[in-house]
């Protein structure tokens, strides 16, 4: 990290991606693969970001991607979803140590009260009361619900599947398992998970960019051109109409690139969005303006770096100071 203060060009953006922060705990009803790191590893990282980098927000990437100098050794931390961890546990380490985070929120789940599919699944799957069930949409599937891959099978489902009706897959999935299931349930479970409005503005107070991910947290990969606009436009007027200001960014929800996808491209930009964010590590070369074309910037692909707790901090640093390095995280978000 040092030596990279001298290189002439190009300068390396290292974004970080994470999406809760917790503990480990035997008895945690929800997914366990979702924290990234523990409180303890979390306040580590963020203090090895503010001793050899320097922290940028969406503003100064949004003038560097029109021209504008970056600092030597630019850093980025960001969180996508919108859990609760992210205001009670993320934000006092943020403070303390002086660093300024970008937090993508699922603005749907926070409105509506309901969790995350993916942590409703596991949900399902922790109280099932068979060990084999079949489902029948959106195509036939029988679950042996003993294979420890069964979980990532159903989310893998959804992520690739054209069109799909989410609440009809995940009611049926229910009731293939015989585990009782309503909104009032749902509800209870999303507010133990999940931020509020109240708990976003707060981030934002304390000086947090808070962008989009999304209304439903969908592949947008994977939608028609009237839930596409819903999920991009729609999620852009919610957060601006909570937060007052300006929503200039997106990261992709689960993560996937979409450098090939002109339709999606062009969605990006009729919906209002200046940068977006896959999550496969990736490095991000800047290059001085008149280098430019030896690697112009793609502001709908700024690429991040996976983390999880698994990730000891040496390996942590490793891939900020040297991308090429990256972990390859196999759950993307």
């Amino acid at each position: 990290m040092r030596l990279r203060r001298y290189a002439p060009a190009p300068i390396l953006l290292s974004i970080v991606t994470y999406h809760h922060v917790a503990d480990h705990d035997p008895s945690y009803p929800y997914d366990p693969e979702v924290a990234d790191a523990t409180p303890a590893q979390f306040r580590r990282r963020m203090e090895t970001l503010a001793r050899y980098g320097n922290p940028i927000g969406i503003d100064d990437l949004i003038a560097a991607i029109g021209g504008a100098p970056l600092p030597k050794n630019p850093v980025m931390v960001t969180f996508d979803d919108g859990y609760r961890s992210c205001h009670d546990m993320a934000l006092p380490i943020l403070r303390a140590v002086g660093l300024r985070a970008t937090f993508f929120i699922a603005t749907s789940f926070i409105t509506e009260r309901r969790l995350y599919w993916w942590e409703r699944i596991s949900l399902l799957l922790g109280q099932a009361r068979r060990t084999t069930a079949v489902i029948t949409y959106p195509r036939t599937l029988e679950l042996d619900l003993k294979d420890p891959q069964v979980n990532g099978k159903l989310t893998d489902l959804i992520k690739d599947t054209q069109d799909l009706d989410l609440d009809r897959f995940l009611d049926e999935l229910g009731m293939a398992i015989g585990v009782d299931w309503s909104p009032q349930i749902e509800t209870g479970y999303a507010d133990k998970l999940i931020m509020t409005w109240d708990q976003i503005r707060a981030l934002a107070r304390a000086g947090m960019d808070v962008e989009s991910h999304g209304r439903h947290h969908r592949v947008l990969q994977t939608l028609d051109a009237g839930t596409l606009e819903s999920e991009l436009a729609g999620s852009r007027r919610d957060l601006e109409a909570q937060l007052g200001r300006p929503v200039r960014a997106i990261a992709y929800p689960v993560g996937r690139r979409i450098n090939r996808e002109q339709h999606i491209r062009n969605a990006l930009g009729a919906a209002g969005y200046q940068i977006g964010m896959s999550n496969h590590s990736g490095v991000n070369r800047w290059w001085p303006p008149a280098l430019r074309s030896l690697g112009p910037i793609d502001r709908f692909d700024v690429r991040r770096l996976a983390t999880d707790r698994g990730m000891s901090d040496a390996m942590f640093l490793t891939q900020v100071a040297v991308p090429r390095l990256a972990y390859l995280s196999e759950r993307n978000r």
